[in-house]
């Protein structure tokens, strides 16, 4: 059963006199899966940092109905792997537990458990006593990807999760976020939709403002994407699925 998940009203975000955002008014229902699409400098990030109230910003964000930091418990967050030291010398154990670790000194054996079994999710679970830092970029992103899932979030919030990722652990990994958007609402920022449109619930074209939001088959047009991307960009449709030709923009 749908219910309002997250709504957010006139958002504005401003760095200085730079505008991030401008206006944007979005409504996201529970349980969902939106990704969110846009050039380099779109305000993506910004958007995903506001809904976490991470960052200053003008305009009202609930999510079912309070404000964000009343329920970040409840909220799964993955910033985009470049931003993450992944260089400390740390065992894999250790970066999964971490959500635990912030709230409690002593391990109980179920945390162990848990996290244990997240990583059987990602396919890293004879990894355990690993150092974090020899592992190659894909599976450090699986370890991220397993940590977020700790605290067993109503909602995830990623930002290009498949940064540094193989092919194969992408498919694995959008599987395994398919299946869990069931009961979940994700929303995803990429730079790549196409391996999503058959699992994407909707999608936002973010340009600063909101150029269009709803269906991949509604929003993915020729039209908006121009608008988007102020380039001419070739969408190939079958049936009611849609691909980006030339996807991975990045204008």
């Amino acid at each position: 059963m749908f219910q309002q998940g997250i709504e957010i009203k006139n958002l504005t975000v401003r760095y200085g006199d730079y505008v991030a955002l401008e206006d944007v008014n979005l409504r996201i229902r529970h349980p969902s899966f939106v990704v969110v699409i846009g050039p380099n400098g779109a305000g993506k990030t910004t958007l995903l940092k506001s809904i976490l109230d991470l960052i200053p910003h003008e305009g009202n964000i609930r999510i079912f109905g309070k404000r964000p930091k009343e329920i970040r418990n409840i909220i799964g967050y993955l910033p985009q792997r470049e931003r993450i030291n992944t260089n400390i010398p740390i065992l894999v154990r250790d970066v999964v537990l971490m959500p635990v670790s912030a709230r409690k000194f002593v391990m109980s054996k179920n945390d162990t458990k848990k996290a244990k079994k997240y990583l059987k999710i990602v396919g890293m679970e004879d990894y355990w006593n690993h150092r974090f830092d020899a592992l190659s970029g894909g599976q450090q992103q699986r370890v991220l990807f397993a940590r977020t899932l700790m605290n067993e979030p109503h909602i995830l919030i990623l930002d290009e999760p498949f940064s540094g990722t193989d092919v194969a652990t992408k498919m694995s990994l959008i599987k395994l976020l398919h299946k869990i958007s069931k009961n979940k609402t994700i929303i995803l920022v990429t730079h790549d939709i196409n391996p999503l449109v058959e699992c994407t619930d909707v999608v936002v074209l973010l340009r600063r403002r909101v150029i269009s939001y709803g269906l991949v088959a509604d929003t993915i047009t020729e039209e908006n994407l121009e608008k988007l991307y102020g380039a001419r960009v070739p969408v190939i449709r079958r049936e009611k699925i849609c691909y980006v030709a030339g996807s991975d923009v990045h204008v």
